[in-house]
């Protein structure tokens, strides 16, 4: 019975897996916007937020990655506040609201987990560069040191 019900799990958890690559190929070019419970995230690829960042020069680029990945290639302009650091609520407390931001890490992992924390501290509308740095990398994008 218990494997039955594995099974069943495995196959519906495919199913959706599938769907969602479907429907994620269907408009590569496409920024997708979803709601974290009263916060607005637009998750867009390295492509879309150098596009942003050149077209929006009120858009302030957070990168969230240590201080020694920062060191190493970071987005031109980009602030620098350690996710992993204890003070990192703290210091989103000290930033405007009512501002956009584009958030990034080095691959996406820590961002995602990054918006709960900016949703918390009571941010309406947050830009999410899925991918990071790597991606932004992999576009061949500028980075500076």
């Amino acid at each position: 019975m218990k494997n039955k019900v594995l099974t069943i799990i495995a196959i519906t958890s495919l199913a959706t897996l599938s769907a969602c690559s479907k429907a994620e190929t269907a408009q590569p070019d496409a920024a997708v916007t979803t709601q974290v419970h009263e916060m607005k995230v637009t998750h867009v690829d390295a492509k879309q937020a150098s596009e942003l960042i050149a077209g929006r020069p009120d858009l302030v680029v957070l990168d969230v990655r240590t201080p020694g990945e920062f060191a190493q290639g970071h987005i031109e302009g980009a602030v620098n506040i350690d996710f992993k650091n204890a003070d990192f609520a703290t210091r989103l407390t000290e930033l405007d609201l009512g501002q956009d931001y584009l958030i990034h890490c080095r691959s996406g992992g820590r961002s995602t987990r990054s918006l709960e924390v900016f949703k918390k501290v009571g941010f309406k509308h947050i830009i999410h560069m899925d991918g990071g740095i790597i991606g932004w990398n992999k576009a061949q994008l500028p980075t500076v040191k």
